[in-house]
């Protein structure tokens, strides 16, 4: 099992009326929070979408909101690989508040696509091997 953690400040233009983080912007957090994670392993999407040509794509998202962040809270995105890819990926990501309570959980799944002809592939070597050499990132 593999970890990384982030930060991200709630800004101003992500809140609702009530002063909410706006229920839509969570995915984009657990987007940063997988991004940093490979990033965190010395790969980045760029690189993997560059030099593999493999895209990953969403294939489900499932999440839930347990309590309300609010502008300028700073929130700490835990994202957590639990096994090694096959033809899929699962990121499962938490979400907690700057006083440790949990905000938002859940787990989004991707597989592997080859950008040139939007086929299924399997994970790029490179990925693997980064995995496997791995400790928490």
């Amino acid at each position: 099992m593999l970890s990384h953690t982030t930060q991200i400040r709630v800004r101003y233009a992500e809140t609702d009326k009530m002063g909410y983080l706006y229920y839509g912007h969570y995915p984009k957090y657990y987007e940063v929070g997988r991004v940093e994670f490979l990033r965190a392993l010395g790969w980045s999407y760029r690189e993997m979408e560059d030099d593999a040509g493999v895209g990953m794509p969403v294939m489900s998202l499932q999440l839930r909101y347990v309590r309300p962040a609010y502008y300028d809270d700073l929130l700490t995105v835990e994202t957590t690989l639990r096994r090694l890819p096959t033809d899929t990926i699962t990121f499962y990501v938490t979400i907690k508040n700057a006083a440790g309570k949990l905000v938002n959980g859940g787990s989004v799944k991707l597989c592997f696509v080859k950008q040139a002809t939007g086929k299924r592939v399997p994970p790029p070597p490179r990925l693997l091997e980064a995995l496997r050499n791995a400790q928490d990132v």
